[in-house]
């Protein structure tokens, strides 16, 4: 199972924990928030930029990328028309929002590796 997402980011929102921010993508037709921290991936590569993500069981497949977080789906969700899917990476989340279910469950280990182009 691997879902790869090519998105274009929105709005990048700083938090209030020091140091993390909150991606906003559109990745066609799923939305994407990803929380992430300064010091693994400065704000400021992001500007203007692009971003493939990977949510995958291989971990050997997001070692392939420039980030490489293993986490657990947290909830499987419908919101709406929408599947919510949200993902721990130990404390900072992944969201998707998808028409369709990814094939992903509660308490399954995933791992989620991103480019940023």
């Amino acid at each position: 199972m691997s879902v790869r997402l090519e998105c274009v980011i929105d709005s990048v929102e700083d938090l209030r924990m020091p140091k993390v921010y909150r991606v906003h993508a559109s990745c066609g037709e799923v939305k994407l928030d990803m929380e992430l921290h300064n010091d693994i991936i400065p704000k400021a590569m992001l500007t203007g930029k692009n971003m493939v993500v990977e949510v995958s069981r291989e971990k050997e497949s997001c070692l392939q990328h420039y980030f490489c977080g293993q986490g657990y789906v947290v909830s499987v969700s419908k919101v709406g028309e929408n599947q919510r899917v949200v993902i721990s990476l130990h404390g900072f989340l992944v969201v998707l929002k998808t028409p369709s279910q990814p094939g992903l469950n509660p308490m399954d280990q995933v791992f989620v590796g991103a480019d940023f182009q």
